[in-house]
């Protein structure tokens, strides 16, 4: 597989275990200066400062519930900023216990100085637009959101109409088109099963994770254009107006009873099976979908996994031999991109797209199975060819979903 060198320089496949549940997009939005833009490179850390040294720059990332050690978006995070760290940055942090802490936690940094802050998590949204508001000068940063299919996007929630609300000088999205590389996973998937039935759930109904489901279903339905065949996807068919109304999530409130119910993970494992005859789930849900990785390690039979190398993540637990694969997302980099170029004087007004192009996403090696894919008769070179088509735009994850329901859920092309 070809897999970007920057991030793997940089540590995107670190050890750290945890399954998407980031951010979304922030509600409401300010008026701002300037029109959005974004960005479809991940950008490169400038070679010059707009003035001082990196000891002189305090960067700052304000955590979501669920802590460090969380095993989730805030660990990859805190790999971005222990890398600003080693790098010379003066760096600072604080963690949310629960939701009223967000707006708290954002200006007891600004009163430490910070000049750039990132915040994580999706509920985070309106406390983060507020202190971007409010703080011109402080550059202000989101992972797992774009401004322009977010805040951006206006009060009718549809980007590139008349009511968007320009991007703030002093914000920078930092998002990732997931369902490029979940695609790539959704035809390994549909490529592998022997039930002809898989899989895919998400902790809640928000874009960060419908975009993994999106993808997942988008690679099974070319995998059946392509071949003739009628591979199903359980949990998601691609068209919902409401995801909530169609496609299966843990639900809940967005802490632990959501992103870290083993005994709700477990259980979608043993329903999907027994249920439905699925061999490969694809689970969106932190610790939750863990659990069912574990479940389908314990029945003999398969996982994709998410946001991070999860074979590596989840290699100190006997169940990480049950991943095929996993679509990952380059958090800690971002992360890390996003500080450097706000040291360099760049503070915001654009939103920074991870694509397979850029190598912002990408899918994981087949570790345990590289021998026994590399053996089934030409898909090696098909997913290959898929990247690439998604890469040059001849085919595209909105070809096999729902083109009116689809830009609400933040895919491009629809």
């Amino acid at each position: 597989m070809v897999i970007s060198k920057r991030l793997l320089a940089l540590g995107a496949t670190a050890a750290i275990t945890f399954a998407a549940c980031g951010p979304g997009a922030p509600t409401t939005g300010p008026a701002a200066s300037q029109p959005a833009a974004t960005q479809d490179t991940m950008s490169e850390p400038p070679a010059t400062s707009a003035g001082g040294d990196k000891s002189d720059y305090v960067a700052c990332v304000a955590f979501d519930t669920g802590g460090l050690g969380d095993k989730n978006f805030n660990d990859l995070a805190k790999k971005g900023l222990d890398d600003a760290g080693a790098e010379g940055f003066d760096t600072k942090f604080s963690e949310a216990t629960g939701s009223g802490d967000y707006a708290a936690n954002i200006q007891r940094l600004i009163d430490q100085g910070c000049e750039a802050i990132v915040t994580v998590g999706f509920l985070q949204g309106q406390a983060t637009v507020d202190a971007t508001n409010a703080n011109p000068d402080i550059a202000f940063a989101q992972v797992d959101t774009s401004w322009a299919g977010g805040a951006g996007a206006g009060p009718d929630f549809t980007p590139g109409t008349a009511d968007d609300i320009p991007i703030p000088d002093n914000f920078t999205g930092l998002d990732y088109q997931i369902d490029e590389a979940s695609m790539l996973a959704g035809y390994l998937a549909a490529a592998w099963s022997k039930s002809g039935k898989v899989a895919t759930y998400g902790g809640l109904a928000f874009p960060g994770v419908t975009r993994f489901m999106d993808g997942f279903y988008s690679g099974v339905q070319y995998y059946n254009e392509q071949k003739g065949t009628t591979v199903e996807v359980e949990g998601w068919d691609g068209s919902q107006a409401d995801p909530t109304a169609g496609g299966t999530f843990v639900g809940g409130s967005g802490g632990p009873d959501t992103w870290a119910n083993t005994a709700k993970g477990e259980e979608f494992a043993r329903n999907f099976v027994e249920q439905s005859d699925v061999d490969i789930v694809h689970p969106v849900a932190g610790a939750t979908g863990n659990a069912t990785i574990k479940g389908m390690f314990e029945r003999e039979l398969w996982a994709v996994g998410v946001d991070t190398d999860q074979w590596l993540s989840l290699e100190d637990q006997p169940y990480h031999t049950a991943l095929l694969t996993s679509a990952q997302k380059g958090i800690d980099v971002s992360v890390l991109d996003f500080f450097n170029k706000t040291f360099g004087g760049d503070i915001g007004g654009e939103d920074i797209v991870g694509t397979l192009e850029n190598g912002g996403v990408l899918l994981a090696p087949y570790h345990d199975y590289e021998d026994e894919i590399a053996a089934v008769e030409g898909l090696t070179a098909e997913i290959e060819a898929l990247r690439a088509a998604i890469i040059d735009g001849s085919v595209g994850v909105c070809d096999y979903l729902d083109a009116t329901t689809a830009p609400s859920r933040g895919i491009a092309g629809c």
